[in-house]
């Protein structure tokens, strides 16, 4: 049984990895694909067209039905050509896979207003500007959105603008929930861990192993290998996007998963701990009480007290 007969996927990024896997799974099910991918290089710059033009044929070739499309999402008239592209060749939107992206490892004192601008733009803004030139077809038949986010916005090293540009899909994958949940729309993100990795560049790895073997902070979610040391390829994070686009999901929305090889996992939504009220409003004298001190800090690690270590 296919769930994406008939089904139009739109998924940005898919030239490479897990935009790649991705499509190829999707269409090998049914839908037909729209293949975004501007072709530049994982820290922006540069075009490549040949690249969404060879996952459309690997496409063709295994009898499965997709086309391919070249803008950069970074503007609002990018991303609705992506969307336009859909209308006009299959005359419908169902799935919108917000994948594309480009890292830009830097200190923050090294990082430049360009720097932190071009990561958002991709990764978030170019995010919004194909949710906000689909979703009003999505409406007319329902469907879902699914966004990367990642496991650095969990806390990274040297990642600030990418960190900041993956929390905030996570946080407006949460709001549009909210929103489109009346129209039969489910939206949700996946914060993936893939090796190999178009993001895998080695600065990147330098950032991780300065954070873990000089400073010694844990890497949080930034796993190397899933839980029994298997590999953690593309395949399984693109099994994972099209299960939350299929209606076996269908009651997931406005959740992150994570995805790592042989582990998948719910993130657990944020909730306040070691709650203290003081009637009439907190002073200082009052959050200064030790007694209130004690209870808020109690036991709690502070994992981002690192040193070089001698």
């Amino acid at each position: 049984m296919s769930y994406f007969e008939g089904k139009v996927a739109v998924i940005t990024g898919a030239g490479r990895g897990i935009g790649r896997a991705t499509a190829h799974l999707l269409a090998s099910q049914g839908a037909k694909v729209v293949v975004n991918e501007l072709g530049g290089g994982p820290q922006g710059g540069g075009a490549d067209p040949t690249l969404a033009k060879a996952v459309v044929d690997e496409i063709l070739a295994a009898g499965g039905i997709a086309v391919g499309e070249t803008s950069s999402v970074t503007t609002m008239a990018g991303g609705q050509a992506v969307i336009d592209c859909a209308m006009d060749n299959f005359g419908r939107v169902d799935f919108l896979i917000n994948n594309a992206g480009i890292i830009r490892p830097r200190r923050i004192t090294e990082m430049s207003e360009y720097d932190f601008d071009e990561v958002l733009n991709v990764n978030l803004k170019g995010y919004f500007a194909v949710i906000r030139a689909g979703a009003e077809h999505l409406k007319k038949q329902g469907g879902a959105i699914i966004s990367f986010s990642s496991p650095s916005g969990f806390g990274h090293l040297g990642m600030a603008n990418y960190s900041a540009a993956k929390e905030g899909v996570v946080g407006m994958t949460r709001s549009l929930a909210r929103e489109l949940a009346e129209f039969g729309i489910r939206c949700n993100a996946v914060r993936p861990m893939s090796s190999p990795s178009t993001m895998a560049i080695p600065e990147v790895y330098e950032t991780l192993e300065y954070q873990t073997q000089t400073l010694g902070i844990p890497h949080l979610s930034n796993q190397w290998l899933s839980v029994h040391n298997e590999p953690f390829g593309p395949d399984s994070v693109a099994a994972a996007v099209a299960w939350l686009c299929s209606p076996l999901s269908e009651n997931i929305n406005g959740r992150e998963v994570y995805i790592c090889g042989s582990q998948i996992a719910l993130v657990q939504e944020p909730e306040l701990i070691r709650n203290q009220f003081m009637a009439g409003g907190w002073t200082w004298e009052g959050i200064c009480d030790p007694a209130v001190t004690n209870a808020l800090t109690y036991d709690v690690r502070n994992r981002y007290t690192g040193r070089k270590q001698n």
